[in-house]
């Protein structure tokens, strides 16, 4: 079994006069080891929506001015993004990728639509194919800023990719070396296996056709969600525009579901993938995917001294739970029932607003044409 759960009890104690002795479950995840901790007393307890929404562009934004204020050489990628050098860089190769509108940039997590999702992919699969061509740099890095309390120096929403060289991330490296200890333990692909324990399960499971979308057993953060395809896609470089529009076509989901109903207004990107000199091989065992991280905004650091002194998450929103929120955006689209709460359990008229604009004005479709189908038959990249 890889969902692996211990259930304890606290030591007897007492408040407000009554005594209590409540139990507590240690979750540890199945890819990389990282231990966490759920009070199910704390999950218990509602989760509403606190940061302002009514927030403004701040002046002068230099991304939104990036052909006056950043470094050159840039990438115009195709999908519209532009990846600039970043002024600050700690890697070989790294750059800042800006997206679309320049001039008032998008501020919400309701405001991410399929095209931003396009453009996100299209454009890490050129920095990716630009980096694997350097015999110095042996992976790619890829993370995502959205919102304005995204932890980023910039405002508008951006990704960073860097290359990867001289020494691995830790987290990708065990990751990696899970996968690969598990496929040599016994001969399968450790996803494949996570999606199988989790399909059993059900509970965690949020969207499962082609890409198969749940909230994080043992999560670094609430309401963390991971998400991968079905099919033995290993590193970006091993899809065609095809591929990647399906990706992101079955992820956009995702983030109206954690912004209506879960009440995240901020949130960060990370997806992983393989080596580039063993992607074929790592087909076998290991799988491109993306972890949603959400970002706390009910407290001052999102980190505390469990997180840095001990790697153990702490949560204070039970997976299961999130997961059937999420699970209802996919299979019954937006119910105004559910949108998260004010903290102080009153109905947040500023989200409703939102979630009816959103009805009466819903983002085009994700739609696979013929030609691009067509021009995939004979092998177009």
């Amino acid at each position: 079994m890889l969902l692996k759960e211990y259930v304890g009890k606290t030591m007897p104690f007492t408040f407000n006069g009554e005594l209590k002795n409540l139990s507590y479950l240690t979750r540890v995840d199945p890819l990389s080891g990282r231990v966490c901790k759920i009070s199910e007393e704390r999950a218990k307890r509602g989760t509403g929506i606190s940061t302002n929404l009514e927030i403004h562009p701040i002046d002068n934004c230099r991304f939104c001015r990036l052909f006056e204020s950043t470094p050159e050489k840039r990438v115009k990628h195709r999908c519209g993004a532009v990846s600039v050098p970043n002024a600050y860089p700690w890697e070989k190769y790294d750059w800042i990728t800006i997206y679309p509108p320049f001039g008032k940039h998008k501020l919400l997590l309701s405001d991410l639509y399929f095209d931003d999702l396009e453009r996100m992919i299209d454009s890490s699969y050129d920095l990716a194919e630009l980096c694997s061509r350097d015999p110095d740099v042996f992976a790619f890095m890829d993370f995502t800023n959205w919102g304005a309390f995204a932890g980023a120096s910039q405002q508008h929403p951006h990704s960073q990719r860097r290359s990867i060289t001289f020494v691995a991330s830790s987290l990708q490296e065990q990751e990696r070396q899970r996968c690969l200890q598990v496929w040599e333990r016994t001969g399968r692909n450790l996803f494949d296996m996570l999606a199988e324990e989790e399909r059993l399960d059900g509970r965690r499971v949020i969207h499962d056709d082609g890409m198969f979308i749940a909230a994080s057993f043992a999560p670094a953060c609430s309401d963390e969600v991971i998400a991968f395809p079905t099919h033995d896609l290993a590193h970006i470089l091993q899809t065609t525009p095809q591929d990647r529009k399906r990706i992101m076509c079955n992820l956009l989901g995702a983030f109206p579901a954690l912004f209506f109903y879960q009440g995240v207004t901020d949130l960060n990107i990370a997806i992983h993938m393989a080596l580039h000199n063993e992607m074929e091989q790592a087909r076998k065992y290991f799988r491109w995917h993306v972890h949603i991280y959400p970002r706390k905004n009910r407290l001052p650091v999102d980190q505390a001294g469990a997180e840095i002194g001990y790697d153990t998450s702490v949560i204070d929103v039970m997976p299961e739970r999130s997961a059937e929120s999420l699970r209802r955006w996919y299979r019954h689209g937006p119910q105004e029932e559910m949108v998260a709460r004010l903290s102080d359990g009153s109905p947040n008229h500023r989200l409703i607003a939102q979630l009816r604009h959103l009805i009466t004005n819903p983002p085009s479709a994700c739609v696979v044409r013929p030609e691009e189908m067509e021009a995939e038959a004979v092998g177009s990249r």
